[in-house]
């Protein structure tokens, strides 16, 4: 795992050892996704997924013991196997852009870049994250929230890494 330097960008590395192929269907297939985005300890319901640019992400976000949490991806770039671009927001039951339910302060909207490079049997991803049309408190807030956002992206591409290796 590394971090950028710039405060208003968070990046995570993470290095697999299978093709790239393989890595990047666990991205574009709902059946596969479904398995393992989210933190540790979180399952996922698909209410929709629509992979292509402008389609949508929507989930539902289940934590055992608490109220279930809505979030979504709007698709704006997919270069096969090489890259995914998209705004990522929590959300409302219909889809809709909802406020963190822990925060009024937490961006709106998070501008995520993921690229997958590799070889043969070894795959890189970096995913780079960022407020999208912040305010000064929600890019504050962003930048504060760093520790928070190693432990949920390193836990969730720890879950990436284990569902790989089911195979």
């Amino acid at each position: 795992m590394s971090m950028n330097d710039d405060q208003s960008v968070f990046t995570i590395t993470r290095q697999f050892a299978l093709p790239r192929a393989v890595v990047w269907e666990a991205w574009s297939e709902a059946r596969q996704l479904k398995q393992w985005w989210g933190p540790k300890g979180c399952s996922i319901d698909i209410r929709c997924f629509e992979f292509r640019p402008g389609g949508f992400f929507h989930y539902a976000m289940n934590f055992e013991g608490a109220p279930t949490m809505w979030g979504r991806f709007n698709y704006r770039e997919i270069v096969a196997q090489e890259r995914i671009v998209w705004l990522n927001s929590f959300s409302n039951e219909r889809c809709g852009i909802a406020r963190a339910p822990f925060s009024e302060s937490c961006p709106l909207e998070i501008r995520n870049f993921v690229t997958f490079a590799g070889h043969a049997e070894h795959t890189t991803v970096t995913l780079r994250a960022e407020p999208f049309g912040e305010v000064d408190a929600e890019r504050e807030y962003f930048e504060a929230l760093r520790p928070s956002l190693e432990q949920g992206y390193g836990g969730t591409f720890d879950r990436l890494d284990a569902f790989l290796l089911q195979g």
